[in-house]
């Protein structure tokens, strides 16, 4: 299989140094070069090359400022200074701002070369481990979510069909990007495709492609989503809205690995080198026992079935999504929002029908209406919390917490105190601090670490 080469970026205002370098590394590496150093800082930062060479002196642009600007946007970047002069003063410079190493003209090309290829196999060892960790970051760390985490690095490096199962808003798309980054198609296309939002009509078109001439406005040949996630990962989400006559068509896709276009009477299938992650929010076995879904492609689809639970059934992985939502954000905007202690409360015992995507969004507009800090009277804004909690002692308590007794009974200690604070200041909305503490019958002091436990910090 075919995997892209990495790329390489050349900032020199020597043209036949550029050339001589593109034609060196070329067989091992995509090479993109330019003159500009002004040129090669805004190319850095669109290409996102594993590898930038640079040029100490040219006449527009210091190679050192081109340095510390790559750095700045895109730090991990290697960077590579080049001199006809090796001055000491510079090259202790170059190190000093982030240079991965220093050559001086005329080069060793040999070395050169060799030394190219050391930086880029560390750099996929480092994108390895950042994919890995990133991953891990936003899947949680909840008993339930490492089990899952672990079934995702039993699955991922394999080629089988992977079934994602989960209400609307776990994360089915995410949970599939981190497959695909774990997988050896990384490298290939991850083409995402929500089956609900297409209509029926244009579904078929739309996944196979089609011919010139195949139906009326058929002017051009079109390549479908299947040839678009060729060597790489083809996502599918929310597979039980496919009718019947187009999951016959995938069925024979899955088991044969090559497609036809509309209208191509008399041409070849297509060969296909791709892998298919499908996702549902529905019972796919008793749909297909309904007659709604062909029992043969669900077997073919979920050879690896994984199951994605509801938030509400992981609190204690709360506070890691909201925080990693939290930092896109900020990276985002260029901001520095923080969220209180008090708020993360508030966002621990909402019970989220709409699940990571809801959590998410919770965030983004908490964010948007803050000037430092996400706090309680921001997410009231958002959030309501409910009026009639369940009874359910499913419904308010975390996997975890269910097989942990300790753990289920401190829950319902503070839910029981909490549902008591509220009914009270339901009841009495203008009641002062010391007059709710002589309702509960609790000293002051107490009643503050509550109020503050509890996510009511309102200073009135």
């Amino acid at each position: 299989m075919g995997t892209k080469q990495p790329h390489v970026l050349i900032i020199d205002d020597d043209k036949g140094i550029n050339r001589v370098l593109s034609q060196i590394l070329s067989d091992d590496f995509s090479v993109i070069a330019t003159t500009s150093g002004k040129d090669g800082i805004e190319m850095a930062k669109e290409l996102s090359p594993f590898l930038a060479m640079v040029d100490l002196r040219m006449p527009e642009t210091d190679g050192l400022h081109v340095l510390r600007e790559i750095k700045k946007s895109k730090p991990e970047i290697s960077v590579i200074m080049m001199s006809a002069y090796g001055e000491v003063a510079s090259v202790v410079e170059a190190f000093r701002e982030g240079a991965a190493d220093f050559l001086t003209k005329p080069f060793d090309f040999r070395c050169l070369l060799e030394n190219v290829r050391k930086l880029a196999t560390q750099s996929n060892i480092e994108e390895d481990e950042s994919q890995h960790q990133h991953a891990k970051d936003i899947i949680g760390n909840s008993r339930i979510m490492k089990h899952v985490w672990n079934l995702i690095k039993r699955f991922s490096p394999t080629d089988i069909p992977i079934l994602l199962q989960g209400e609307t808003g776990t994360g089915k798309e995410l949970f599939a990007k981190v497959i695909h980054s774990l997988s050896v198609r990384s490298n290939g296309p991850f083409v995402p495709v929500d089956c609900s939002a297409i209509p029926e009509s244009l579904i078929e078109s739309e996944l196979f492609g089609y011919e010139k001439g195949a139906f009326t406005g058929a002017s051009t040949r079109k390549e479908g989503l299947f040839e678009s996630a060729n060597m790489g990962t083809l996502f599918l989400d929310e597979i039980g809205n496919l009718p019947l006559s187009i999951q016959a068509k995938l069925l024979r896709v899955v088991q044969d690995h090559r497609i036809m276009r509309l209208g191509a009477k008399g041409y070849e299938p297509i060969p296909l080198n791709l892998r298919v992650v499908a996702a549902t929010n529905i019972d796919l076995k008793e749909a297909s026992d309904k007659g709604s879904f062909r029992l043969d492609l669900f077997y073919r689809i979920s050879v690896a079935t994984i199951t994605l639970p509801p938030l509400r059934e992981r609190h204690g992985d709360i506070p890691v999504l909201a925080k990693h939502f939290l930092e896109k954000c900020n990276i985002e905007f260029h901001r520095d929002i923080r969220i209180t202690d008090e708020a993360m409360n508030i966002l621990g015992r909402y019970q989220w029908p709409g699940n990571i995507r809801e959590l998410e969004n919770v965030i983004k507009s908490a964010f948007l209406i803050t000037n430092d800090f996400i706090r309680p009277n921001h997410l009231n804004k958002i959030i309501a919390e409910d009026e009639n909690p369940s009874t359910d002692v499913n419904d308010i308590i975390s996997y975890d917490d269910l097989t942990d007794i300790k753990n289920l009974k401190n829950h319902a200690v503070h839910e029981a105190e909490r549902e008591a604070i509220l009914r009270i200041m339901k009841e009495h909305p203008f009641i002062n601090k010391l007059q709710l503490a002589k309702l509960l019958k609790v000293d002051p002091k107490t009643l503050r670490s509550k109020l503050k436990k509890y996510g009511f910090d309102n200073p009135n």
